[in-house]
């Protein structure tokens, strides 16, 4: 009697189970969603500041707000020099494929080989206007420390680092609009620094632009 209870009970179970596999199978969907990522380069810039420095005439002794270039002493009449690229670069990332823009992230390596802080800002244009959709730094532009110098004020080596922004959800909705970036930015002159600050031509500030894309595809719309 206990084995023809248990042999009722497993035969139960067993019904109980293939009849929960077959509503599972018949309730898979007919769509998946797939969200492949990918990154590409944007562009690269380069800036110095050696047309400011050579246009200053020469000193003939230091003032907190003198500076030397390649060791000839200048009065310094600039607290910072600013800079914006002359080519922008073209940008679209309107998917051509058919997928959706899930998420955006800029990865911007910086260096700054100038002995005084740099401040970087990437600006998002549409055709036609001067003024930015938006920016990569939300918070403003980007704050650039010093680079290493030794006891005689020469560069040891630049500061570097790379940046990486996760792009606001706003910032998608206004890719249709986005065709070129710009970069713009400052360099510190040392103006207000009680010692002496070198500059030499051979400094620079270089900015690369990389972004990761992710997309989102419904294999249903395929």
């Amino acid at each position: 009697m206990k084995n023809s209870c248990t042999f009722i009970f497993t035969g139960i179970l067993a019904i109980l189970v293939t009849s929960c596999i077959d509503r599972d199978i018949l309730n898979i969907s007919d769509t998946l969603n797939l969200h492949p990522s990918y990154s590409i380069p944007v562009g690269t810039f380069d800036y110095d500041i050696n047309g400011y420095l050579g246009s200053l005439d020469t000193a003939t002794y230091f003032w907190p707000d003198s500076l030397y270039y390649d060791d000839v002493l200048y009065p310094n009449p600039l607290p910072a020099v600013n800079f914006t690229s002359v080519d922008s670069f073209a940008f679209n990332m309107i998917p051509e494929s058919g997928g959706s823009v899930r998420s955006i992230e800029f990865v911007v390596p910086l260096s700054n080989g100038y002995p005084t802080e740099v401040a970087a800002q990437v600006y998002f244009l549409a055709n036609g206007s001067p003024q930015p959709v938006d920016s990569v730094f939300q918070d403003g532009p980007c704050v650039v420390p010093a680079a290493e110098v030794d006891d005689e004020g020469l560069v040891v080596s630049p500061y570097m680092n790379t940046y990486t922004v996760v792009m606001p959800a706003e910032f998608v909705l206004k890719l249709g609009q986005v065709n070129w970036i710009m970069v713009s930015g400052w360099v510190d002159t040392g103006k207000q620094c009680d010692h002496k600050i070198k500059f030499y031509s051979g400094y620079q500030v270089d900015l690369h632009i990389g972004l990761r894309i992710e997309l989102l595809y419904n294999t249903g719309d395929l």
